[in-house]
């Protein structure tokens, strides 16, 4: 079995190259690969006269070897080009040349747009530049005219993207860092000045104006609305149309896979070209010209979708298949994934770490692997049985591949899936099928009556999703695991596939192995759950914010304006409750009576944390200071920061995010923590913490009084 999947045996250490921490310089690393080429090519030459048949592992090591090298080349690489857009790229006021990538993404408080930097102009002089960038800007109406391709003058300074302010937050900085984007900028109204569009564009430039059209296209079949969005993002791939409503629905039934355009969109687009050029088969000149024709046309389509990983993944498997059908070779699902996802890796690295990557990989596998024993267990007499007996197997193989994906990165699993897909996939079908033929007619009375039956075809799924996630407890929420957990439930599932494909118990003991693996990480992470004592002070821009953790319990404090706003909450804090198991919460609000905590330390020493707000009295600081282990200062401080010490002896000033900006911390003295700059404090160690409470601590206090 494993000797029948040879690209699979390349494309593994060729990831573990992309994903190894190990750096390696361009010199060393260009000797290394050449070093391992040569007893590779030479052994593929020579192979008789260089090994033995004992030795023939020889010659497989300095491949596993030569490819995990390629793979640590193509990561240095990508490094190095970041590291040349950070130092080409002044955070200093400078007049830049940008090129937009996409049309600006019309928001509440502001337009976005990625682009693409060209050029720094200072006086008389252009430096060349090449970088990404996503630019923000002060609504107006001229932006939302400005197509893709478009350019921009821009005199700002570009912001290296933060990383998360709080543990366990969303990382943005990472999110586009892998779409090779470092930088950003916010844009006033008399900060950008628009060019117009240069004489030549790139080919994405092109697709990305014609999406637009398409999209105006659809409009003026009179789809709006939310059925605007539904539509844009099943044919066209275009899902910032999508409302926040929309997407919760589908997520929470298991249909969110819809609304991305995927495998799936380019199955359909296939089947329907194949269909419609079938007469091409009938002739030896129409079966050479079918392949490059149905090539062209799922590549056009995957770059009228933005190239994006689900679509680019598809189209070169399918690429893949109409090339080993055109050569008459035998075709195996795994190789054909393999090579693949090789090709992809090779163009974009960084697509190895994208979250939508691993689930398209994983669903193909998942169902190359389990959907024909899964179908094999049941056998139906009429058709329609078995017809959807065959889409709920394709379901569960796929739920089943993605699983580990999912629980990992989104923390939850739709239970009702099964159902949704029942409803979803076969209507998603026709109104793909109805959706190419409504872009393609014109803007007549034909197209009217096919808009008709869009619409209706999307009213229909979009009831069907709604039904089925109004029915309770339809998602399991909070599950976290984490990555040994992921890897290993993944393992666990691939020696259960193999088990069913192969019938040798070697699989199955490994599968056993895997699950007493996952076991002892499962106790592991609750005993830390379990024995988990810190004390956090979050970042969260104007706001105070603190955590007293003990085990699994918490005592949350917060300013009444944040704990009425559960956005920023969601966003911010509750990732670190999912993140480390809290289970039962107790959220005050904070007050101006709450002036310090009481905090043990391991050892059973008493210490406290005092909250300062106020001014400082008009009389000469005590003799004996209060050396709490922490003063945080919340509200306007309206004090010159270096009087602290002559009224304190703390271990640590943290100043939190309610401070305005104007106070700052001496710039390098390490007696100061500022959430502002540095993100979320965490107590060292495991110790635990009791909640705030009113009154004095010990020592005198000063009063503002």
């Amino acid at each position: 079995m494993w000797s029948r999947v040879p690209l699979l045996r390349l494309l593994l250490p060729f990831a573990a190259g992309l994903l190894s921490p190990a750096c390696i310089y361009l010199q060393g690393g260009i000797i290394q690969i050449c070093i391992l080429a040569f007893p590779v090519l030479a052994g593929g030459l020579f192979y008789r006269y260089l090994y033995g048949y004992r030795s023939r592992w020889l010659h497989g090591l300095f491949i596993i070897l030569f490819m995990f090298a390629c793979g640590q080349y193509l990561a240095w690489k990508v490094n190095a080009r970041q590291d040349r857009q950070l130092s080409a790229v002044s955070e200093s006021e400078q007049m830049y040349l940008v090129q937009l990538d996409e049309a600006f993404e019309i928001r509440e408080r502001s337009f976005r747009a990625k682009a693409d930097v060209l050029a720094c102009l200072e006086g008389d002089s252009c430096t060349r530049v090449d970088a990404g960038l996503m630019l923000y800007a002060e609504p107006d109406p001229s932006l939302a005219g400005v197509l893709p391709g478009g350019l921009m003058l821009i005199r700002a300074g570009l912001q290296v993207v933060k990383p998360p302010a709080n543990p366990d937050e969303f990382d943005y900085r990472k999110y586009l860092a892998r779409k090779g984007i470092f930088h950003s900028v916010y844009l006033s109204t008399d900060e950008w000045k628009i060019l117009g569009t240069p004489p030549q564009m790139s080919l994405f430039m092109h697709a990305e104006r014609f999406r637009l059209k398409l999209l105006d296209k659809l409009k003026a079949n009179g789809i709006l609305g939310k059925h605007f969005g539904i539509a844009s993002a099943l044919l066209l791939g275009e899902d910032s149309h999508l409302d926040a409503g929309t997407r919760d629905v589908y997520a929470r039934a298991g249909a969110m896979h819809i609304l991305c355009v995927s495998g799936l969109h380019v199955g359909v687009i296939f089947l329907v070209l194949n269909t419609l050029l079938g007469f091409l088969k009938r002739s030896s000149l129409g079966r050479c010209l079918l392949p490059p024709v149905l090539m062209a046309s799922i590549w056009s389509y995957a770059l009228l979708t933005g190239m994006a990983p689900p679509v680019s993944r598809a189209s070169c498997m399918i690429s893949f298949f109409i090339i080993g059908n055109m050569m008459g070779r035998h075709k195996n699902a795994y190789n054909t994934l393999a090579a693949s996802a090789m090709l992809l890796l090779m163009l974009d690295p960084r697509l190895l770490y994208g979250a939508g990557f691993q689930l398209s990989y994983s669903a193909v596998l998942g169902i190359i692997s389990l959907q024909r024993p899964l179908e094999n267990l049941f056998c139906f007499r009429y058709k329609l049985i078995d017809r959807i007996w065959s889409i709920t197997t394709v379901s569960i193989a796929a739920q089943v591949g993605t699983l580990p994906v999912v629980l990992y990165y989104f923390h939850q699993f739709p239970l009702y899936g099964l159902i949704t897909n029942l409803i979803v996939i076969p209507l998603s079908s026709i109104i793909i099928y109805s959706g190419i033929l409504l872009l393609i007619l014109p803007v007549s009375m034909a197209s009217a009556w096919v808009a008709e039956a869009f619409k209706m075809l999307l009213r229909t799924m979009d009831a069907g999703v709604n039904l089925v996630e109004s029915i309770p407890f339809g998602m399991a929420e909070e599950i976290m695991i984490d990555l040994p957990a992921a890897i290993l439930l993944a393992l666990l599932i691939c020696c259960i596939s193999a088990f069913l494909i192969s019938k040798k118990n070697i699989f199955l003991i490994m599968g056993v192995l895997c699950l007493l693996l996952l076991s002892l990480n499962s106790l592991q992470t609750k005993y830390l759950k379990l024995t988990r004592r810190s004390f956090v002070v979050y970042s969260v821009r104007g706001h105070s914010a603190y955590d007293c953790i003990n085990g699994t319990t918490h005592h949350f404090y917060a300013d009444s304006l944040l704990l009425h706003s559960p956005d920023k909450v969601d966003y911010s804090i509750r990732p670190h409750w999912l993140a480390i198991g809290l289970k039962r919460s107790f959220i005050d609000t904070l007050n101006a009576q709450m002036d310090h905590a009481a905090w043990t330390m391991p050892n059973g020493q008493c210490q406290h944390i005092i909250f300062w707000t106020g001014a400082f009295p008009h009389c000469s600081p005590p003799v004996k200071k209060p050396a709490p282990a922490y003063l945080i200062l919340r509200g306007k401080c309206p004090f010159n920061i270096e009087q602290l010490f002559d009224w304190f002896d703390p271990g640590l000033v943290i100043i939190d995010s309610s401070v305005p900006p104007w106070v700052k911390a001496p710039e390098g003295d390490k007696r100061f923590w500022d959430v502002r700059e540095k993100g979320a404090y965490l107590s060292s160690g495991c110790r635990p913490a009791c909640p705030p409470q009113a009154g004095k601590p010990a020592g005198r206090v000063p009063s503002d009084e």
